[in-house]
């Protein structure tokens, strides 16, 4: 089977984590070694809750100690990789499932020293329906686009980051995670800041991956939700406020964000306990937005 080693890349796999399963961050740990690559936690936590893993010769963990959100995290570990000698990077969140053959096939289309991005088709661990990927309208907005019926690797503009991985050369032209979101829509900004410095991002049909978004989701008929806790939905709706104020994101696109933000946070609290503390957090988070507050609450 082909793996990692086979390829001649030096792969560093970026794993965040926040209070996670340890038999999940286990698995994906076992699968990342098993395919010859370095695995690197870095841990929001706080807790040491990691240090176990410290006694794996192939692991690394960077223990921050607090929050610090993803963006930084990712940072943190992409810094550690590169001084590492990394060739390539990719990004798991804790509970990401993959197969043995994942990397090989999400790996196959990358070149060292040449700046690509590749990511996998996700489903979603608990429901198993796909999430998309996006590519800009000529109107600046985002479509969604699947899998379904395609083979080889397809370009798209925006992907999430668990299960992306990005050559050494990505960040030395479109930098590094901003870590004015914290954590939503970090890869959203990264995505576009990518695209615009003509860096491909594709989509490779044969990487497979689960993973779950929120604590649970809803489908309203009209649209598919995530609903996570009232902290988060803080940053879910002020951060479409950051988008627009930066200048290399289509205006269109932000304005969309905001108003689909409000909305659907709206929405959900009726499907959620303890409302006082969601309503909240959707004002700070509009307030703080307007104010353009960035990091963490």
């Amino acid at each position: 089977m082909e793996t990692c080693r086979n390829l001649k890349m030096k792969v560093f796999a970026v794993i965040v984590t926040y209070n996670p399963d340890f038999d999940h961050v286990a698995n994906l740990c076992k699968v990342l070694i098993q395919s010859n690559c370095n695995v690197v936690f870095v841990d929001n936590s706080g807790n040491g809750g990691l240090d176990k893993f410290s006694k794996v010769a192939e692991v690394s963990v960077l223990d921050l100690g607090t929050n610090e959100g993803i963006a930084h995290a990712q940072n943190v570990g992409i810094d550690y990789a590169v001084k590492q000698g990394a060739d390539t990077i990719v990004f798991f969140d804790q509970d990401s499932q993959i197969e043995l053959n994942f990397l090989s096939a999400l790996l196959a289309p990358l070149v060292i020293g040449t700046p690509k991005v590749v990511a996998s088709v996700f489903f979603d661990a608990k429901q198993g329906y796909e999430y998309p990927s996006f590519r800009f309208s000529r109107f600046g907005l985002l479509k969604k686009i699947y899998s379904t019926g395609k083979q080889a690797p397809y370009p798209v503009d925006v992907i999430i980051s668990s299960g992306s991985a990005a050559t050494i050369a990505v960040f030395d032209i479109a930098g590094v995670m901003d870590e004015a979101f914290f954590i939503d829509f970090v890869d959203i900004e990264w995505s576009i800041r990518c695209r615009r410095n003509n860096i491909p991002i594709e989509i490779v049909p044969q990487a497979i991956m689960r993973h779950s978004i929120g604590e649970t989701s809803i489908n309203l008929g009209v649209m598919r939700g995530f609903i996570h806790s009232a902290q988060r939905s803080y940053y879910k709706v002020r951060n479409p406020f950051l988008l627009l104020r930066k200048a290399d994101i289509p205006k269109a696109l932000a304005v969309k964000e905001i108003v689909a933000a409000m909305v659907h946070q709206l929405l959900f609290i009726f499907a959620v306990k303890k409302k006082q503390d969601y309503i909240k957090s959707y004002m700070y988070g509009i307030l703080d937005g307007i104010k353009g507050i960035t990091g963490k609450k």
